[in-house]
């Protein structure tokens, strides 16, 4: 079953979702007005994020999926707008025995001016069953904006591992250990 949820923002936002499976989100975040959305899940989804950013409105939107033997697929699509709009999209993935997928598009046209938009995707797999897959588009159709884009994809460094495990962690308390570092930095801003 899939469910569409529509959020309008007019002034200022600071939400935690919890994903569902086949679920698409769509933000329109008025001008003047500003969201920060934390998404979440454990076990495995399939979302698709649409934002709309009017004049001089700002969207941090961050996403942190852990999958054990589920797999994770999501897709945002940022369009801007309105002039002086932002945009900070931070998705982390961490699998285990699963595979995540992570499809990202920014829009600015071509009179759309002075704005920025970011995406950041950055994966972790804990075993060699895993897999992640990231695709970040940039739609870019005018010189005065500010984009950037990035994602890396690996294992936990075994350097660190071996290092906690001779301060006395097993091996499963080190992985915990690297993994809530890996996530503390977007976390820590919605549960402190």
């Amino acid at each position: 079953m899939s469910s569409i949820s529509n959020y309008v923002v007019d002034k200022v936002i600071d939400s935690k979702i919890n994903v569902q499976d086949n679920s698409t989100l769509n933000f329109d975040i008025k001008e003047n007005a500003s969201a920060c959305i934390f998404l979440k899940n454990s076990s495995g989804v399939s979302t698709k994020i649409n934002i709309t950013l009017h004049e001089n409105s700002v969207c941090e939107m961050f996403g942190m999926f852990k999958s054990k033997n589920h797999d994770t697929n999501v897709i945002t699509n940022v369009i801007h707008n309105g002039k002086k709009s932002k945009c900070n999209q931070d998705f982390r993935f961490i699998n285990k025995k699963s595979t995540s997928s992570f499809e990202g598009k920014i829009t600015i046209p071509k009179h759309i001016t002075g704005c920025e938009s970011y995406m950041l995707n950055k994966n972790i797999l804990l075993d060699d069953d895993s897999s992640a897959f990231s695709k970040p588009e940039l739609n870019i159709n005018n010189e005065d904006v500010i984009c950037t884009h990035g994602c890396t994809i690996g294992a936990l460094d075994e350097d660190h591992l071996f290092y906690l495990q001779h301060r006395g962690l097993t091996y499963e308390e080190a992985v915990e250990v690297l993994v809530q570092a890996f996530s503390h930095k977007r976390v820590r801003k919605f549960y402190t």
